[in-house]
């Protein structure tokens, strides 16, 4: 009697545990999937999930499916669209559509109703860009049931349809079973007419069957460059920062970058403005404030008495001569004086420093670049101040510089930092964007632009020169050549004007003296070639300085394939 008892409550105890475990788990007793490859590389899937809830009640089983997936260093997403979602007896089922971090997932079920048992859901969807492309062949890379389920599969089938023009024995293929990383295959694959089939009996928790078919070219249509190119962009947001950066850049140079219209055209002037010096005149036209009308200075100050220039030539060995120029101050008390304006009066006083009257320009080699900032910031901001730039143009410059250049530097730490090829291609692109706008970005004003006029209009008398105009001019005004040829200096028509004055202009001038011309003589054509060399000479000097010295997958299932690889896969659950 008491062993029939404790036999009893053994048995008891048994089928306790028995339902107990069939209560609480469930299970995946079949997943097939069919997947129908079209001719524009479009997939459509169809998986017949069908599983045993037992005795817990649930809801219905969600579907996790990866889209995004890397490829290098960029992002590759898939196009998922679920197309229906419905039961063994083809009666729609509810669900929802969600995006989880790269998965979209699918949630089967009606929330306000449980299931238990024997259930089935048949969920199709259509898929784009799920196929790799190679040189030699196309090929489908497919983890069939996913890889990500806590559940056990009973049996797994995979039917796989290709387009019909394609020839079986022109098709190889590859499987991989198990968890994920698996190289090992078990599954069994065969032709089943003319579709390709691959099944799998007893796939434990969290692995899958994954399936590589290599299909030849010319059966498949590659989608273009310029729809992959959309993709890419698409896939990887940052791409689209140079396009956006490119518009700011236009809109803000469109309001605020151009230089105001006026209702004038450009006249010819015979005359310079006499509110422009030639270096201001120079920087007006280019808003830059450059070596050449900052040695341009040196000529228009000669031309007005403040000092003279002189030209030597000493010969050296081997016959070997070298120019130098030497400059003499003929105006000592030009500190005083109200007609120079701040960036004349600092040429003078970098030139003639420490009360020197005569000075080389050889001796100021490595030392006048100092002052050309202070000559520079003069320039900048007497134009400026006197209206004929909105903002200084140094400044605008240095700032969409500085800020082309912290977009190209932040590009490169966060490429550093994350490895993306999108934000080493964008972040550098935009900064450049940003640079070459710069250039542009400094604005005239109305009278800014209204003095344009007046140079342009002299830059044309001087293209022009008309001889008969010239005589009377010269007749008017015996200085007007010395004027205006530090203008056509900065302008870059000096030898149009020589050639100009070659039959009017035939006494050397007393603010300059070459020692060339005791032996060639006088004529305008070498004096301007003389003061072109002497002033490429000056920038060269003024500007040099002492050296420093410094103590997914896209790879082939074929080659490295593994389970879990491809695209397609994920996992699911219940809930």
């Amino acid at each position: 009697m008491k062993k029939t008892s404790k036999f009893i409550g053994l048995s008891c105890l048994l089928l306790v545990c028995f339902f107990t475990s069939r209560a609480w788990g469930w299970t995946i007793e079949n997943f097939t999937s069919e997947i129908t490859l079209g001719n524009d590389s479009t997939l459509t899937v169809n998986e017949h999930i069908t599983v045993d809830f037992q005795l817990e009640s649930k809801h219905g089983i969600y579907r996790d499916i990866p889209v995004r997936y890397k490829r290098g260093s960029v992002n590759y997403n898939l196009r998922l669209k679920v197309i229906s979602v419905t039961d063994g007896n083809g009666t729609d089922h509810p669900y929802e559509t969600s995006r989880k971090g790269t998965y979209t997932s699918i949630r089967i079920g009606d929330p306000s109703r449980y299931v238990r048992g024997i259930q089935t859901y048949n969920v199709s969807y259509q898929v784009e860009r799920g196929i790799n492309y190679f040189n030699d062949h196309d090929e489908l890379y497919w983890n069939v049931t996913g890889d990500e389920w806590d559940v056990t599969i009973g049996e797994a089938k995979a039917l796989i349809n290709l387009p019909d023009e394609i020839d079986q024995k022109e098709v190889t293929w590859k499987s991989f079973t198990g968890p994920r990383g698996s190289t090992s295959s078990k599954a069994r694959v065969y032709w089943e007419g003319s579709r390709l089939v691959a099944t799998l009996d007893n796939i434990g928790p969290r692995e899958g069957l994954t399936i590589v078919v290599s299909i030849p070219k010319g059966y498949l249509i590659q989608p273009g460059i310029f729809l992959r190119i959309l993709w890419l962009v698409q896939d990887n947001g940052f791409f689209l920062v140079p396009v956006i950066v490119f518009v700011l850049m236009f809109l803000l140079w469109f309001t605020r970058g151009r230089n105001p219209k006026v209702e004038r055209s450009i006249m010819v002037k015979y005359r310079p403005p006499p509110e422009l010096t030639p270096s201001e005149a120079g920087t007006l036209m280019d808003e830059r404030a450059d070596l050449t009308d900052i040695t341009a200075m040196a000529i228009d100050l000669a031309v007005r008495g403040y000092m003279k220039i002189r030209q030597t030539t000493s010969t050296k060995l081997l016959f070997l001569s070298k120019k130098d120029y030497y400059f003499t101050l003929l105006k000592k008390d030009y500190a005083s004086d109200r007609d120079l304006k701040k960036h004349e009066l600092s040429f003078l006083m970098g030139i003639f420093e420490s009360g020197k009257t005569e000075v080389a320009l050889s001796s100021l080699k490595n030392k006048f670049h100092l002052h050309l900032p202070s000559i520079r910031n003069s320039l900048y901001q007497g134009l400026t101040r006197n209206g004929y730039f909105s903002a200084r143009p140094d400044k605008m410059r240095k700032a969409y510089l500085g800020f082309g250049m912290a977009l190209i530097i932040g590009g490169i730490f966060l490429t550093r930092s994350f490895g993306r090829l999108d934000l080493m291609i964008s972040f550098p692109l935009s900064g450049a964007i940003v640079i070459a706008f710069s250039f542009i970005m400094p604005r005239l004003s109305v009278k800014g632009v209204l003095m344009l006029y007046e140079l342009l209009g002299l830059k044309e008398f001087i293209n022009r020169a008309e001889k008969d105009r010239l005589e009377r001019l010269s007749k008017e005004d015996p200085t007007v050549f010395d004027r205006v040829l530090p203008y056509a200096m900065v302008m870059g028509v000096a030898d149009e004007w020589a050639e100009a004055f070659k039959d009017l202009y035939r006494e050397p001038p007393g603010w300059y003296e070459s020692s060339a011309w005791p032996v060639t003589g006088f004529y305008t054509a070498l004096l301007v070639a003389d003061l072109g060399e002497g002033l490429r000479t000056m920038g060269a000097t003024f500007s040099s300085s002492p050296s420093r010295t410094s103590a997914a997958s896209g790879g082939s299932g074929f080659s490295g394939g593994f389970s879990g690889g491809g695209f397609g896969g994920g996992g699911g659950g219940s809930w």
